[in-house]
């Protein structure tokens, strides 16, 4: 049990805070030059329906 939580405990400290996580996703977000409308992803939701 022990060894569990240990493990455990060692996964959840290994994860970035909220905050860098954030921080990471906004610096991919800028460096990716596509951007997706709703609409076109509303669209494509709605052409797999049909």
């Amino acid at each position: 049990m022990q060894q569990f939580l240990r493990g455990e405990l060692e996964r959840i400290a290994s994860r970035p805070t909220m905050a860098n996580w954030l921080q990471s996703v906004r610096e991919r977000k800028s460096a990716a030059a596509s951007r997706v409308s709703t609409a076109d992803i509303l669209d494509a939701r709605d052409a797999d329906r049909a």
